[in-house]
C-alpha cells in the first residue's frame, strides 16, 4: 500500500533532519513497527478517517416514491379513506413486495401524507420513463379511483406528475379511462335508486331500511376486517382465496360508497 510506504519514508527523513544517520535508522524502525502494528485493516481505517468516504449516495428506490406519490393523492381531499389504504395494499401484493419491503412500502404511503409534492419529482424522474411511468400513472388513477370518484386536487397532482414524466395530458386521460368506473354504474351514479341502497345494505348484512348512518360504518369496518386479504395471507391461504377475498373487500368499498353517496343526499 501507498500509505504504509509514504508514512516509513517521513519517519525516516524526519529521524535524519533531526539526528542525521542514527535518526534515520531510529526513524525507519518506527515507521515499519507501526506499519506491521496497524497492518492493512488499520491503515484503511486511518486513510477512510483523513480522506473521508468516498462511496456513492445510494439511488431513490422508485417504488418506494411511487407509494409516497400514492399516500400524498390519499391525503389530498382532507382524508385517508379504507379504500385508499386497501388499494395501496393491492397495488404492494401487485408488485410481488413482501417482508421488509412490504413494510417499507406502508411506511413510504405514510410518508407521503405529509410531504410536498416538489419533492418527489427527483425521485420520480429518475425511477420512471417509456412504460415505467404510464404503470406509474395507471397505479396513482387506481388510488384515486378507488374511493368511487376523484376531486379536482387529485387531477392537477396527476397532470404534474404526467409533465415531469414526459406523458401527454391526452395520454394521461388516456389511462384514466382505463381505471375509471363506467358513468351508469352504482358508485359512479349521481343518484342511488333506493333498490341500489337496499343491494348495498344487504351486502353490509343489514335489512332495508336503515336510518342510522353509524350502523352502516361499523358494518363495513367489522365486514372489511374479516375479508381482508392480510389476514388470509397469514393463514397461508391460496392466491385463488386472497383474489376472492380481493373482489369482496371491492364490493364492500362500492357498496359503502355508494350508501354514503345516499345518505349525504338526502
Amino acid at each position: 500500500m501507498m500509505l504504509p510506504a509514504v508514512v516509513v519514508f517521513a519517519l525516516a527523513m524526519l529521524g535524519w533532519w533531526l539526528a542525521s544517520i542514527p535518526g534515520l535508522l531510529l526513524g525507519t524502525v518506527i515507521g515499519v513497527w507501526l506499519d506491521r502494528r496497524l497492518g492493512t485493516d488499520g491503515w484503511g481505517a486511518v486513510r477512510t478517517r483523513l480522506l473521508g468516504s468516498r462511496k456513492p449516495a445510494n439511488k431513490p428506490d422508485a417504488t418506494m416514491v411511487q407509494f409516497m406519490l400514492l399516500g400524498h393523492l390519499a391525503k389530498l381531499n382532507g382524508r385517508v379513506l379504507p379504500a385508499h389504504i386497501q388499494q395501496a395494499r393491492i397495488e404492494m401484493r401487485r408488485l410481488g413486495l413482501e417482508g421488509y419491503r412490504y413494510q417499507a412500502a406502508i411506511a413510504a404511503f405514510n410518508q407521503g401524507k405529509s410531504m410536498e409534492l416538489a419533492g418527489m419529482r427527483r425521485g420520480l424522474q429518475k425511477g420512471f420513463s417509456g412504460p415505467a411511468a404510464e404503470q406509474l400513472l395507471l397505479s396513482g388513477w387506481r388510488l384515486v379511483w378507488a374511493q368511487g370518484r376523484s376531486s379536482r386536487q387529485q387531477y392537477e397532482v396527476m397532470k404534474q406528475c404526467a409533465g415531469w414524466l414526459t406523458v401527454t395530458t391526452e395520454r394521461l386521460l388516456q389511462l384514466e379511462q382505463q381505471v375509471k368506473p363506467a358513468t351508469g354504474s352504482a358508485a359512479g351514479s349521481m343518484k342511488v335508486r333506493l333498490s341500489e341502497r337496499d343491494r348495498a345494505l344487504q351486502l353490509l348484512g343489514l335489512k332495508p331500511p336503515v336510518e342510522d348512518f353509524a350502523l352502516i360504518r361499523r358494518a363495513y369496518r367489522r365486514l372489511l376486517s374479516e375479508n381482508h386479504p392480510d389476514r388470509l395471507i397469514g393463514r397461508g391461504a391460496s392466491a385463488a382465496q386472497v383474489q376472492l377475498a380481493n373482489d369482496k373487500t371491492r364490493a364492500l368499498h362500492d357498496a359503502y360508497s355508494l350508501l354514503r353517496q345516499y345518505y349525504r343526499a338526502r
